[in-house]
């Protein structure tokens, strides 16, 4: 007894060993989201609704990227666990030229074409011509991203999740301060506004992407340079149809749930500006919980996926338990200091006491969702860990894209019910994923299942 009470906590320490550089860095770069729409705050409502607006069709489009760093996280893991070095890096190979070719690509369609995707997401005449200007900006530079990002879930799937999180907070350092620099104008810089924080975005990232390339070529980590070079690492047909078969699933799962929120966050956007901004803001803290849940998703994927490799059904489990109860003592904590201190941190975007009364509805919402949102993204780096990205793709096509449009467009557009409206069918939503993802964690499948 002793002894399994010692290898347990062994696992708790390697398991919190690798999340925690991982939360850190989700938190962190939702706090910069949070803190570049701070400082942008001063430009107005418009300015802030504007950059909300712009984020939708750039996750949408990222989709295909977020999909193949994923699938790359739980591949390396495996061939780790399964000590097959030689077909991480050609996986590794593969996934980057793709990356490259497709970045390049959809930053072309991107720049030339912004303005139609951004009438398309619901841009009106107050918010169009801004928004349009700062996507163009953010677009035109996302390629130093995609690297980056790529780089990183390929280190994150041998547990390298310090590495990530160094380039992750270096490159927002910059970017907050080159917020301060350019968006009110300061140190003899120009006053750039919103342009401003989309320039400072794209600086950012570009640091943070040549951290990442310097770590690879310098580092000793287990995908190098080094290694690539010795051993004459080519893109591979093998590498190719196993990154499309697990990359494929989850970018039609990540689009379809993006489809679904666009279509809410449209209805939003027609119950006007000033309740689209509280929306923006509410959705920032709600993120949070996402951003703590994604970390221990990112942990979930490597080591469950190491676990696998190893053909350690046993410790897959264990790590699936750990990872769900660190989520839910996080979630207990976020909830308790958002009851507490809610007002006061809305009160950072907005002093008008009718904004803030709509952010605090919004509050009470985020402290329901929160447990069950932060449990769901677990349970589904566990799925997606062990390669179980059918069923992913079906509980979240089901519960995002059927439920949340369908209940949206039901509460605020016949019901009237507003902003409350949005966020209670946010609410449905995230209670019906968590349910499914639940359902399938319990029944103990996706041990089962080889990539």
């Amino acid at each position: 007894m002793d002894n399994k009470i010692v290898k347990d906590n062994s696992l708790v320490k390697e398991t919190l060993k690798i999340a925690w550089p991982a939360i850190v860095e989700s938190v962190f770069i939702v706090i910069v989201g949070m803190v570049d729409t701070y400082m942008v705050s001063p430009l107005g409502k418009v300015a802030i609704a504007s950059i909300s607006l712009a984020n939708q069709p750039k996750i949408l489009i990222y989709i295909i990227f977020f999909a193949a760093n994923v699938a790359i996280s739980a591949l390396i893991a495996r061939r780790k666990g399964g000590d097959k070095r030689q077909e991480a890096h050609e996986l590794f190979m593969t996934g980057m030229v793709y990356t490259v070719v497709a970045g390049i690509i959809l930053t072309f369609v991107c720049v030339v074409f912004a303005e139609p995707i951004i009438v398309i997401f619901g841009g009106n005449e107050e918010t169009t011509d801004i928004t349009v200007m700062y996507f163009r900006i953010i677009m035109g530079g996302m390629l130093t991203n995609l690297i980056m990002m790529y780089i990183n879930s390929s280190l994150r799937g041998c547990g390298n999740t310090k590495i990530t999180l160094q380039t992750n907070v270096v490159g927002n350092i910059i970017n907050i301060f080159c917020n301060y620099l350019l968006i009110e104008g300061h140190l003899g810089f120009p006053a750039l506004g919103v342009a401003g924080a989309g320039i400072a975005t794209v600086i950012g990232q570009t640091v943070a992407s040549i951290m990442c390339i310097v770590a690879i070529c310098r580092g000793k980590s287990y995908i190098q340079y080094k290694f690539i070079k010795e051993n004459k690492i080519r893109p591979t047909k093998d590498a190719g149809m196993a990154l499309l078969k697990m990359g494929g699933n989850i970018t039609t799962e990540m689009l379809l749930t993006r489809i679904g929120f666009a279509l809410t966050s449209m209805i939003t956007v027609r119950i006007g500006t000033d309740p689209y901004a509280a929306h923006a803001v509410g959705m920032h803290f709600m993120n949070l919980g996402f951003a703590f849940g994604d970390g221990m998703q990112m942990a979930a994927v490597s080591l469950i996926g190491m676990s696998l490799g190893a053909k350690d059904k046993l410790k897959a489990k264990k790590i699936g338990v750990i990872a769900q109860k660190t989520g839910l003592i996080i979630s207990v904590i976020m909830v308790a200091i958002l009851l507490v201190f809610g007002r006061i941190l809305y009160g950072l975007y907005f002093d008008q006491d009718y904004m803030l009364d709509m952010c605090m509805m919004i509050n009470l919402f985020i402290a329901v969702i929160m447990p069950i949102q932060i449990s769901k993204i677990i349970f589904n780096g566990v799925l997606r860990g062990a390669g179980d990205v059918k069923y992913t793709l079906y509980a979240s096509a089901f519960s995002v894209t059927l439920v949340q449009p369908i209940v949206s467009y039901l509460l605020v557009m016949i019901l009237g019910l507003g902003l409350k409206g949005v966020w209670l069918s946010i609410l449905v939503t995230q209670a019906v994923q968590f349910f499914c993802f639940a359902l399938r964690y319990k029944s103990g499948k996706w041990t089962e299942k080889e990539i």
